[in-house]
């Protein structure tokens, strides 16, 4: 069985669906206790987990059965918020009281949804510096994952998801879009901007990318698109150079620990002080400067330092992910994974409520409902990316002009390597082929 579900999921090309990517066929080759579906959908303005999970509570279901099957696993968790009211009760409906899964209900709070926090708050497991769910015993996914796993077992390949658009729009909507629709059509499907220009948040306010080109496509990976005004705040603070972000820092550091205190990774117990990184930064200590600048790679840029406490507003998870992209490229190593640490006592009185934070961004005016939309979308062309996961880009498999069908192969994995293939997600006729393949409906 697990041999089977591995190639079954490898063909299907199922990622990682929560914005990470790996390869999932990789992933549930493994043994492990527990396996988690996390609904927490932690980013302000999201509700496509919450659809999914209202709606396919069963495919998710199935999903965990099989991986728990493969793993080994003796114990199933659904870890999302008691407020998604909806969903739990798709849940309760699909359970019943003889699974070996159960639901566990987490905090209102941001980050809920990284994976060591879940994991913590689900098993009361810490995982180790350096570590994965796999070091102590779990695999971890996203409920979108665990629905396309179900599709994958039933030979059907992973051709779109559910997305989010909300901010500055119309008619803010949760679709089921095919994967490769260009972001502008969905911005269109929710019924256009609100403002002339705009700015695109891809993935949700705290952790998503910034992007002012509304023809990219929908990936595998991206589940929202928060359309702000150029001028809003988030734009502004991404937009300043990393060059004087640093000399920014340089010049209003005001030395206090705020960061570190509110730190995720630290209140787990973790050797992460991000003050001490940039107390490093502030006194142009040589790079690295010890332990308090490369604790800076347990960093997960959750960005609650920076944009949440800190009273200067200084970038601090932008200059830990610099730093962690150096130490890479320097080859600089931990020195193995450490013992799981003990999570210090204020954890317990230090979460950071959504609420709190959609205000402290400035982002009030559109914490509105988001209805899901049954529209069905139908885009007349849809460039499948070839980089949509950790790993490999997929190598391409049709030629231009080649007509393809719904659900056919358009790029493979290369030979040996850790990669997702990807699948046509209309019928239609092969364009251009460059680092996506582009289809034109026919």
């Amino acid at each position: 069985m697990t041999a089977t579900l591995i190639d079954k999921v490898k063909q299907a090309g199922v990622v990682g669906a929560g914005g990470a990517g790996f390869p999932t066929w990789k992933k549930i080759d493994a043994r492990v206790d527990v396996v988690i579906a996390n609904g927490a959908e932690c980013e302000p303005l999201l509700h496509n987990d919450q659809y999914l999970m209202a709606r396919e509570a069963a495919r998710v279901v199935r999903g965990m059965e099989l991986v728990m099957e493969a793993t080994g696993a003796g114990e199933g968790i659904v870890g999302l918020k008691e407020k998604y009211r909806d969903a739990v009760a798709a849940f309760r409906k699909t359970l019943g009281k003889k699974s070996r899964i159960r639901l566990a209900f987490l905090e209102n709070a941001y980050p809920a949804g990284d994976e060591f926090v879940i994991v913590y708050e689900t098993t009361g497991r810490v995982i180790p510096a350096g570590g994965l769910p796999l070091d102590v015993g779990v695999a971890n996914s996203n409920v979108e994952t665990f629905k396309n796993i179900a599709d994958a077992a039933e030979g059907r390949p992973v051709v779109s998801r559910y997305v989010t658009v909300a901010g500055a729009v119309r008619a803010p909507a949760t679709f089921e879009a095919p994967i490769g629709i260009a972001w502008g059509e969905l911005i269109d499907a929710a019924g256009g901007p609100t403002v002339e220009e705009y700015a695109l948040m891809l993935g949700g306010p705290m952790m998503g990318k910034l992007s002012y080109d509304a023809s990219q496509p929908l990936t595998k990976t991206t589940g929202a698109v928060v359309v702000l005004p150029r001028d809003h705040l988030l734009v502004r603070r991404r937009t300043v150079p990393f060059t004087k972000s640093l000399h920014v820092t340089r010049q209003f550091c005001c030395q206090c620990d705020l960061c570190t205190m509110i730190c995720p990774r630290y209140l787990l117990g973790h050797e992460l002080y991000p003050h001490l990184v940039m107390r490093s930064v502030l006194f142009g200590l040589p790079f690295p400067a010890g332990a308090g600048t490369t604790s800076a790679h347990l960093c997960c840029e959750c960005e609650l330092c920076g944009l949440y406490i800190c009273p200067m507003g200084l970038p601090i998870a932008r200059i830990n992910g610099n730093i962690k992209r150096n130490l890479k490229a320097l080859g600089w190593a931990a020195g193995g994974k450490a013992p799981a640490p003990t999570p210090r006592p204020a954890r317990e009185t230090t979460r950071i409520a959504t609420g709190r934070l959609v205000a402290r961004l400035g982002l009030g005016r559109y914490n509105v409902r988001v209805p899901f939309s049954p529209k069905r979308l139908a885009p007349s062309r849809v460039s499948i990316p070839l980089k949509q996961n950790v790993g490999a880009a997929a190598v391409p498999c049709v030629k231009v002009g080649q007509r393809v069908r719904k659900g056919q192969v358009v790029a493979e994995i290369p030979e040996g390597a850790l990669g997702a293939r990807h699948h046509a997600s209309i019928a239609g006729v092969v364009k251009e082929i460059k680092d996506a393949v582009v289809i034109a409906a026919a």
